[in-house]
C-alpha cells in the first residue's frame, strides 16, 4: 500500500520537473482565437495549491488579437505540464493544462522563437513553437 502511494506521488509530481537542457524560448505569445474578449490570462505551473509558479499574465487580449510577453533573462525552466488559466469577460474562470514535452521538442532557444498559446472556442488550446520575425 505504502509503495503504490509513493508511486502515485511520484507520477503526479512529474509534471512540475523541468523539460530538458533550457533551449526554451524566452517569448510568449497568446492568441485569442475564442471570438470573444478575454479579461486575463495567465500562465502557471499545473500544480493545485498556493504554491504554483507563474510564468506570466496578460490582459486584455481582445477577441483576434495576439499578446507578446518576454520572459526575464535566464528565467526558470518551464515544468513538463503548465496551466492556461483565463477569465473571461462574463467572469467565467476557464483553465486547460497543457504538456509542454511535445511542444519544447525542437526549441532551439533563438531569440526568434516564441511558445504559442492559441486559445479557441469550445475551451480547446494549442501549445507550440514558431519563429518570429
Amino acid at each position: 500500500m505504502t509503495a503504490a502511494i509513493l508511486v502515485i506521488f511520484t507520477l503526479s509530481s512529474c509534471a512540475s520537473f523541468p523539460i530538458g537542457d533550457g533551449k526554451e524560448p524566452r517569448t510568449i505569445v497568446v492568441w485569442n482565437r475564442s471570438g470573444a474578449d478575454i479579461a486575463t490570462v495567465t500562465l502557471r505551473e499545473a500544480v493545485s495549491g498556493q504554491h504554483a509558479s507563474r510564468f506570466g499574465s496578460l490582459s486584455p487580449v481582445p477577441a483576434g488579437v495576439a499578446q507578446v510577453y518576454v520572459r526575464p533573462t535566464d528565467p526558470p525552466p518551464f515544468p513538463r505540464s503548465v496551466a492556461v488559466e483565463w477569465l473571461d469577460n462574463e467572469g467565467r474562470t476557464h483553465v486547460r493544462e497543457l504538456s509542454l514535452s511535445k511542444a519544447l521538442r525542437g526549441s532551439t532557444g533563438s531569440s526568434d522563437e516564441a511558445l504559442v498559446f492559441e486559445i479557441w472556442p469550445a475551451e480547446e488550446v494549442l501549445v507550440f513553437v514558431e519563429k518570429r520575425p
